[in-house]
Formats: C-alpha cells, sequence, structure tokens
C-alpha cells in the first residue's frame, strides 16, 4: 500500500463521522440495560484498527530503510568501480532520492497517525457508539448528550471572517495541505542547498523556491507538509487546538466575551434584557525564527540527513509554538498565550507556592465550570510537576488514587511549560494549565523561509541552518482555561 494510500485510509477514519459515514440516528426507544447506543460510528473509526494501521506504517518504514541502505550500498560500489557506468550511477541516484522520498512522506503519516490515536483515545469517553461515554464527573453520557456532544462538534467548520468569507478550521487530525508534494521531500532540498542538487528534481525544486540574499522560500506543497509534521509535534496541538491557515498578515474573527441574560417571564411582562458582548479575535502574524547546525559531514555522508534536518527543524519550532501558546507573555513581538492573557481563571497554591495536590487542581477544574465551560480536553504541564503527581502518597504510603474528574483529564508534558516561576518568595514554581483547548486558535501563514548560514560556524565544521515562519495565538473564549500556579517541589 502506498503513503497516499495510507493517508487516504487514515483521513477516512479519522473523520467518518464529519464525512457522513456510516451513523444511525438514535431510535426512539431507550436500548435495553447494557445494549449499545443506536448512534454509531462507522466500524472503520476504531482503535485497533488505528493501531494496526500505525504497525502497518512502521513495518513499511523499515522496509523502505533496508531499501536505501541497500541503494546506497549499490551506488557507493558504483563509484568506486573504475568501469563503472555513469547512466547506472544516475539511475541508482534516482532510485534512492525516490526511497528517501518515501520513508519522508511514511514518516509523516506515522506522526499523523500517532497524534490520531492519542486523540482518539482522549475523546474516546465523548464518542457514542465506543460503549458508555462518561463524563470528567464519572457520570455515563445519556444517548442524547452524546448526540448533543457529536453535534457541537461540527460547528466550527462554519467560521466566517468579518468580510463573511469562509474560514478554514482545522481539527487536531486534520492536514494544512490538500495535496502532497510530488518532489523531494523539505529536508532532502534543505540537504542540496548544502550540498548542492543530486538530480534533476531537487534542482527543479531549489529552483522553485525564490533565493534572495541567501534566503529560499519553500514552495507551498513542501510548507504545508512541514508544518503538519510540526503541528503533529505540538503539545497544544494534541491537546485540541484548532489551526487556521492564514492567507493574509491578518485575520480578524469575533468571539463572545458575556453571554445574553435569559428568563422567564409573565403575560404582558417586559423581557429580560442583557445584550450578549462580542469581542474581536485578531490574529496578527508574527515571526518566528530559529537556527539548527549541522556538521558539513552529515550533510554529505548520511543517507538520511534530509529526514533529520526536517525533524530537528519541526521539532524545535513545535517546542518553541507550543511555549507561546500556552506561557507566551506577549514580549519581544512573540504571541500572547493562555497564561498572559487576562481574564483566564486562576488558582494559586499560596502566598509563597506549595507542593501540589488533587485538591487544588479540582478548584481550577471548578473555576473552568463555574463559568459554564465545557470541561477540560486536556491539562499541561512541566515533567517536573507530572513526576511530582504521580508520587503522590496517601496517609498510609500508598499512591494517591486520582479522583474521577482528574483522573478523566489527560495530562500531557512538555518542557515548554517553566519551571522557573516567580510565586512570593518562591523562584522554582511551574503551572498546570487546564482548559478545553478548542478554544485555542493557532493561526499560520503557509510561508516559509529557509537560510543556509554557511559562515557563522565554520571553523566548527559546522553549518546553520535558520528557519522563518509566521504564526500567532488567540483564544475564542478565555473562560476555559484555568491556571494552577505556584507548584514547588
Amino acid at each position: 500500500m502506498t503513503g497516499d494510500g495510507i493517508r487516504a485510509s487514515g483521513v477516512r477514519i479519522s473523520r467518518c463521522l464529519d464525512s457522513g459515514g456510516p451513523q444511525e440516528l438514535p431510535s426512539r426507544a431507550p436500548p435495553h440495560k447494557g445494549q449499545a447506543s443506536a448512534l454509531k460510528l462507522c466500524p472503520a473509526d476504531t482503535e485497533s484498527n488505528m493501531t494496526q494501521m500505525l504497525n502497518e506504517l512502521r513495518r513499511k518504514r523499515i522496509g523502505l530503510i533496508h531499501e536505501a541502505r541497500s541503494t546506497l550500498h549499490e551506488l557507493r560500489a558504483e563509484a568506486y568501480n573504475p568501469n563503472g557506468s555513469d547512466t547506472l550511477s544516475k539511475e541508482l541516484e534516482r532510485k534512492h532520492d525516490a526511497v528517501m522520498r518515501d520513508l519522508a512522506l511514511v514518516d509523516l503519516d506515522i506522526d499523523e497517525e500517532r497524534s490520531a490515536e492519542e486523540s482518539e483515545a482522549t475523546r474516546a469517553a465523548a464518542r457514542p457508539g465506543m460503549g458508555e461515554a462518561i463524563t470528567t464527573t464519572g457520570v455515563a453520557l445519556t444517548e442524547s448528550d452524546e448526540f448533543a456532544r457529536v453535534w457541537s462538534q461540527r460547528s466550527n467548520h462554519a467560521w466566517t471572517d468579518d468580510r463573511g468569507n469562509p474560514i478554514r478550521v482545522l481539527r487536531p487530525t486534520e492536514r494544512f495541505g490538500d495535496q502532497r508534494a510530488s518532489g523531494p521531500a523539505l529536508g532532502d532540498t534543505v540537504r542540496a542547498m548544502i550540498t548542492g542538487p543530486r538530480n534533476e528534481s531537487e534542482r527543479r525544486a531549489l529552483a522553485e523556491g525564490t533565493n534572495s540574499a541567501g534566503g529560499y522560500t519553500v514552495p507551498t506543497p513542501l510548507a504545508t507538509m512541514f508544518i503538519d509534521r510540526l503541528r503533529s509535534q505540538s503539545v497544544a496541538i494534541k491537546a485540541g487546538a484548532l489551526t487556521v491557515p492564514m492567507t493574509s498578515a491578518t485575520l480578524a474573527m469575533a468571539r463572545l466575551e458575556t453571554d445574553p441574560t435569559i428568563g422567564w417571564r409573565a403575560e404582558n411582562a417586559a423581557l429580560a434584557e442583557g445584550d450578549p458582548t462580542f469581542g474581536r479575535v485578531l490574529l496578527t502574524a508574527k515571526s518566528l525564527a530559529g537556527i539548527v547546525k549541522i556538521s558539513r559531514e552529515l550533510a554529505q555522508d548520511t543517507a538520511n540527513a534530509g529526514t533529520m534536518i526536517e525533524q530537528a527543524l519541526s521539532r524545535a519550532m513545535a517546542l518553541e509554538i507550543d511555549r507561546a501558546a500556552i506561557f507566551g507573555d506577549g514580549s519581544s513581538n512573540s504571541p500572547t498565550g493562555i497564561t498572559g492573557t487576562s481574564g483566564i481563571n486562576e488558582v494559586s497554591m499560596g502566598t509563597n507556592g506549595a507542593v501540589l495536590n488533587t485538591d487544588k487542581m479540582l478548584d481550577a477544574i471548578y473555576e473552568m465550570l463555574l463559568d459554564n465551560a465545557s470541561a477540560p480536553t486536556a491539562a499541561i504541564l512541566h515533567p517536573r510537576t507530572m513526576i511530582a503527581l504521580q508520587k503522590l502518597k496517601d496517609g498510609q504510603g500508598m499512591p494517591v488514587t486520582l479522583p474521577s474528574m482528574l483522573a478523566a483529564v489527560p495530562m500531557l508534558m512538555t518542557t515548554a511549560a517553566p519551571i522557573t516561576e516567580t510565586q512570593g518568595s518562591a523562584t522554582n514554581a511551574s503551572s498546570v494549565v487546564f482548559g478545553d483547548f478548542r478554544e485555542l486558535i493557532i493561526g499560520m501563514r503557509e510561508n516559509i523561509t529557509i537560510q543556509v548560514l554557511d559562515q557563522l560556524y565554520a571553523d566548527n565544521g559546522q553549518i546553520a541552518l535558520a528557519v522563518h515562519a509566521r504564526c500567532d495565538v488567540q483564544l475564542a473564549h478565555k473562560e476555559s482555561f484555568s491556571r494552577l500556579k505556584g507548584i514547588i517541589p
């Protein structure tokens, strides 16, 4: 099965409900005890199928690595053969490039399938046809609750901008790019910028970009593939954050600041007054740039240099986007993230901080629910804080059993979370951010520029790659987030 075939299957699995796949409307009669709800997902939308597909992708990756090594061995043998053929060498180069391109695509498939599998696991309790769904309070969802939950998740596809034009809003498992690039992968193109193109396809790929003062503007198909790889490594997006592709430097949307007043009335009595307050969400693309260093030898001599370059770039950028989206304070032209936004809920561990406890974590969730926000889709925290949570003991020295409401919230770790926050006299505090991350919007331009800085680290025999992207972050509903701050070791 080809990479595209696998991708097509992956899309079918992750979007079966949205695409109008096999479903049944709830029957009028309630189901018997133990009977599954009548509202069903299609059979393909199961965790076992996702795991099977992930295993298939891994097996394909192993085969491609073996094929790439075998081809590289043949290529090197031909290079040392005094009677070697230039035609055969070029054919082997083309074969090797094609295999490495397929390997890069499979790596992207694996990243996206992992993300889809994790998202599916965290949302399984809220989906119909998956057995008895459980809310964060530990109470089973009724059939009508399930039906409402499913339909409420469809609403973001009707978003429009201030001119009424439709806006693409991508869930974590949806792709940024509409189609795959047919040429070399981004990593191989970058390697070609360093060592020179090896074949005609790499020459064409370099020609498609706009070189200006050493810069290379990545063609749109390659850029969207890179953005999808980046998104698959973002903790904020795994938590449920939505991605909005930006076609211009700014994008304005509306958000609800306060709810309208609704009340009962007697005959001939006045209606309850209280208009909803709408605010403006303005995404303004901000520049994100970083440098990744690589040795000349690695770029020239390793078969998977392109894949490693692409992984390094996407991993570094995903980590910084997570830091800005969740903990950004808006300084130095960076986005203002969740904790830097005025109006989110906050719970403090105390004047000078304190050791983590489950009561305070529940208090943070309560503040969200008190504002009529949805239950949190995730909690994001530093690995140090996660370890502290796992080490909690009861009065008998036994590990603490988390309350059902807290245990139902996926805990996602990232080193982008700071552990040097100031809380009174403490300077080693950290936070846990709870939220319905579907209310977090990450706007991204599809323009990506890469520069090769071959002189900056020349003394060390290294080449630096400077990558530039543009994005921004906004909250659609501030009350859907709650920060527990002042956690000390």
